[in-house]
């Protein structure tokens, strides 16, 4: 994603401060030239223009007038600024650049003074040159505003060239915000497996925490284990700050999910707003910044996002302050990603934050474009109002994110994999329904939408391998679903049609890296299974593959590729060096001496083993699988209880 920084400067401190009309400020934009713009309006009508924007004050017709004039106002800001060349000078160069012409040169002339004004004009700035270079994928505005009075401006509201917003331009732009300090220097690794801590209180009114809490469970439903859901989602009810700090403390979260109602703090000569939460005694506890945030210090080295669907949240309104709001304390604090509304929120565009926000971002998108998309559909809303305007991210982001996004993602997917066949085993000796397994099938078509949707975005060679090799285990696992929990004809049939999905993904991801003996090894076991027929070609890229990896001493995965390809090599009449009872043998020994010195080390049997198990439970003669072949179901039985812990 292109990222273009635009930062603002002035001198004194930057603290505190009121916008003033005619005061200037330090603008770049990335490596372009340092611009001067000039403030166009005094705090006061600030203030008036963006109280008009709180739903319950003035008329619609208002609200729409105040937000056209900050529109505009942050339009400037960030995209135009005066061109201060001497109109002599320009005169000059029109005088030389039509000589000889002088009736183009009056046209010229009469122009330049229009424009003028005491012989200043607002020009188009770089960052639009940069919007438009950009203009074919999604892009980030990167802004940093650190003087206070500039940090309290919508900037979230400009318009494109066109009068559009600007987050609609092109491919779309996402606006974020940060301040710049050491205030992250131990940021939070980004999570493989989503741990979502949700925190709610209606004691500043009703909240629609039944929506919220069904949005956050369906976008984790892929994680959620089969009688553990407090691994994945730990809700709080009418909370209190109490409770909140005792769970942060004693668990790691990796999302922290706050729906409440914002409020004016009690103390005098601070206008900030809190968050209003159960007080043990009194009802309603309306908490400050800096309390909320020392009540989370114990997730800060876990939790990547914090998102608080609270009215003001993020208003920064109280200029003269130098206590900041809500969202940019918990930012500074250390949290790299927290998501929050400036103004007040409609309970239409809170239920379509948590709902599009954390779907997105749980399918492995980039938190900018779940930002940018959560804004897309609050604009597009009728009912959320301006919610999309008071939509504000802080983000800081580790730097190669973008990077490694894709190698922790496609990590989660297969946890998210290994989840969903748990939960069907589970559903399965519990004696479920249709309409359970049913489900569980949806959540792995779903899975694999999203997996050929990254698959077109993922650009690291050794992610794509991954990529293809992901999707042909969801296939493979949506085949064994619908043949062995389903298994009526028409089930069947679409069990084949997935199971040949699957063997091409995996021909795909092989030949894309053959020393990947891995999904080599299931190309070959798919493709016999379906034909029962072994391409010679690749079964000894595969084996060779293997082999190479097994010299090494502490190598024990590729003794289960070896085990298999013995097995398979009765087909093609050309036997592995060992047996796969030495290989599994071997394999056992191996992981035995691993352990020894690395107690953590992953396990290979249980994969293991269930590869083996298909082909004693699944891929049977019966079953017409590997026509023409011979049953290996006993030799598989064989196996798997070598390895049977």
């Amino acid at each position: 994603m292109k990222s273009t920084l635009v930062e603002f400067a002035r001198f004194k401190h930057l603290g505190t401060g009121i916008l003033r009309k005619g005061d200037e400020y330090l603008r770049t934009v990335i490596d372009h030239p340092v611009q001067q713009v000039c403030m166009s309006i005094d705090q006061l009508p600030f203030n008036n223009l963006m109280h008009e924007l709180r739903y319950e004050n003035d008329t619609e017709e208002a609200r729409i007038d105040a937000l056209s004039t900050l529109s505009e106002l942050v339009t400037n800001l960030l995209q135009r600024h005066d061109d201060h060349k001497d109109i002599t000078d320009l005169l000059e160069e029109l005088n030389k650049k039509y000589q000889g012409d002088p009736v183009a040169l009056s046209k010229q002339v009469m122009g330049l003074l229009q424009q003028h004004d005491n012989g200043n004009r607002l020009v188009d700035g770089p960052l639009l040159k940069e919007i438009k270079k950009g203009c074919n994928a999604l892009q980030q505005i990167d802004l940093v505003a650190n003087a206070t009075e500039l940090s309290a401006l919508p900037f979230e509201a400009a318009l494109s060239d066109d009068g559009t917003p600007l987050f609609r331009s092109g491919k779309g732009v996402v606006l974020t915000r940060r301040v710049r300090g050491d205030f992250n220097e131990s940021p939070a690794h980004w999570p493989v497996t989503p741990r979502v801590l949700f925190v709610w209180s209606a004691a500043g009114g009703e909240v629609p925490y039944k929506e919220h809490r069904e949005a956050l469970l369906e976008a984790l439903k892929p994680w959620l284990p089969p009688g553990d859901l407090e691994s994945v989602f730990v809700e709080i009810g009418n909370a209190k700050r109490r409770q909140i700090e005792q769970v942060t403390k004693d668990g790691e979260f990796t999302h922290f999910h706050l729906l409440a109602h914002g409020q004016r703090l009690k103390q005098e000569n601070d206008k900030r707003f809190g968050i209003a939460l159960n007080h043990p005694i009194e009802g309603a506890d309306v908490v400050t910044p800096e309390q909320l945030s020392e009540t989370l210090k114990g997730i800060r080295s876990s939790a990547v996002v914090v998102t608080l669907a609270a009215c003001d949240a993020g208003n920064q309104s109280d200029v003269i302050n130098p206590e900041k709001s809500l969202a940019h304390i918990l930012h500074t604090s250390g949290f790299p990603v927290v998501v929050a509304s400036q103004l007040p929120l409609t309970i239409k565009g809170s239920n379509i934050l948590v709902q599009r926000f954390y779907d997105d971002l749980f399918e492995g998108l980039d938190v900018r474009e779940a930002l940018h998309r959560t804004r897309v559909e609050l604009y597009e809303k009728e009912e959320a109002g301006h919610d999309w305007v008071s939509l504000v991210g802080y983000v800081q982001l580790p730097e190669g994110y973008t990077y490694f996004l894709e190698a922790v993602r496609l990590k989660s997917h297969l946890s998210s994999l290994m989840n969903l066949r748990d939960r069907a085993e589970a559903l399965a000796e519990t004696g479920a329904s249709r309409d359970d397994f049913f489900a569980i099938g949806s959540d792995l078509k779903r899975q694999i939408n999203t997996l050929n949707n990254l698959l077109l975005q993922t650009k690291n060679k050794k992610a794509l391998d991954e990529n293809r090799g992901l999707l042909g285990s969801a296939e493979k696992r949506l085949a064994e679903l619908l043949f062995r929990h389903l298994g009526d004809e028409s089930s069947k049939q679409a069990s084949r049609q997935a199971m040949d999905r699957a063997c091409n993904w995996y021909r795909q991801a092989f030949d894309a890296n053959p020393s990947h003996h891995w999904s080599g090894v299931q190309y070959l076991a798919l493709h016999a299974a379906l034909t029962g027929e072994v391409d010679i070609k690749k079964w000894k890229t595969a084996y060779r593959a293997a082999e190479v990896d097994r010299i090494r001493p502490t190598e024990y995965w590729a003794q289960g590729s070896l085990a298999e390809l013995a097995l398979l090599s009765q087909l093609i009449g050309e036997p592995t060096d060992e047996t796969a009872e030495f290989y599994l043998l071997e394999m056992k020994g191996r992981f035995e001496h691993v352990t020894s010195t690395k107690p953590n080390a992953d396990k290979p049997f249980q994969s293991t083993e269930l590869q083996l198990r298909r082909y004693i439970d699944w891929w049977l003669p019966v079953n017409d699988f590997f026509p023409g072949a011979p049953d290996f179901a006993q030799q598989a039985k064989k196996l798997v209880e070598l390895i049977v812990e």
